[in-house]
Order: C-alpha cells, then structure tokens, then sequence
C-alpha cells in the first residue's frame, strides 16, 4: 500500500509540475511579445518631446503601455501624449511588418482572466496573436485609449 501511495503522488506531482511548464512557456512567449523591439520600429528621436520619463525603454508595446497608462500622474502634456500615440502607432505598424500581426484584448473584471493570455487567430484571412491584456474590476483607465490606438492601426492593415 506504502508503495502505490508513492507512486500514485509521483505521478500526480509530474502531472502538477508538466502543467506549470505550460503555463511558465506560455508566460515566456506574452512577456516576450511585450519586451520584443520589432525590427522595422524606431524610437521617433527627431521629434520626440524632452521628458526624463522619455528616457525609459519606449521601443516595445510594455514601456509604450507603461507611460502611456501613467500620463496623468506622470503630468505629461498634449504634445507628449501626440507624440506616445503616433509611436503606439508605428509599432502596430511594425510589428504587422514583420509579418506579425498584433490585436490586443482587454479581458477579465468579474469573470477573471484567462488561462492564455496569447495565442492566435485567423482575421480577415491572415494569422494575428492576440495579447490579452488583463484587469480587475476597477477597469483599465487610459489603458482602453492604448489599445483602440493600437488596434485601430492593426485593423486598418489586415483589410
């Protein structure tokens, strides 16, 4: 009996354990997604507003989304929020050109968050991954405003 006890919790620990690699891979591929500078974008410098909050990493979709969720408490004014959404812009662009077609997706509140918070889709003919962007009941804030930027851009390329 000791022994098929042992077994059977053996067996349900690398049953537990191959689900956390799963989850772990998953994790890795969002994050990546996130960080990753597509090839084809560049940080506007010429025109790019002088504000120290503008020296962070503003060539992936997290240091874009970063500043961008924080605009009211970071008090940037309307001429660097322009210039933060025509970069949300061109990195949709970007990332469309690498032959990688981006749409994020606002999930959660009272329904909780999905499992896969990445995977893909057939839209209009084309393979896009969709990034679920996660969020509590209090709502994303400027964060929707991100995401209709983002998305817009992505949209009006898969036409």
């Amino acid at each position: 009996m000791r022994i098929t006890l042992k077994i059977l919790f053996l067996l349900i620990s690398f049953v537990c354990k191959a689900q956390d690699a799963d989850q772990i891979r998953i994790d890795t591929i969002y994050n990546n997604l996130l960080n990753r500078t597509p090839k084809n974008f560049k940080v506007d410098e010429i025109s790019k507003p002088k504000n120290r909050f503008f020296t962070l990493n503003l060539n992936t979709i997290g240091g874009l989304e970063s500043i961008y969720q924080f605009q009211n408490e970071l008090k940037l004014n309307k001429t660097e929020i322009d210039w933060l959404k025509q970069q949300i812009d061109q990195i949709a662009l970007a990332f469309y050109l690498e032959k990688n077609p981006i749409l994020i997706r606002k999930v959660g509140g009272i329904d909780g968050c999905p499992n896969e918070n990445v995977y893909k889709e057939i839209i209009k003919g084309k393979e896009v991954t969709i990034l679920h962007f996660c969020f509590t009941c209090s709502g994303a804030g400027k964060l929707d405003e991100f995401i209709r930027i983002f998305n817009h851009r992505t949209d009006s390329l898969l036409k």
